[in-house]
């Protein structure tokens, strides 16, 4: 919690260029995942799963959670 910036950092490049997949539509807006590599400060690169939301009120699109994939790249 301590790196939220760093993460921030770094999910930018690596994994916004990488085509999102609509998930669910929700009350709330539109559930998307994106499925890609991320390096960390460390150099150590994982498959992860990230969750967004572009909320229907406010068209904004947010940043939800992330998970890792079992297997290493």
């Amino acid at each position: 919690m301590d790196n939220w910036l760093q993460l921030a950092t770094d999910l930018r490049p690596q994994l916004l260029p990488v085509e999102a997949e609509w998930i669910e539509d929700t009350r709330f807006g539109v559930m998307y995942e994106i499925r890609g590599p991320l390096t960390g400060p460390n150099g150590k690169t994982l498959k992860v799963r990230s969750y967004w939301m572009t909320e229907t009120e406010t068209g904004v699109t947010k940043f939800i959670t992330m998970f890792p994939e079992k297997e290493r790249i």
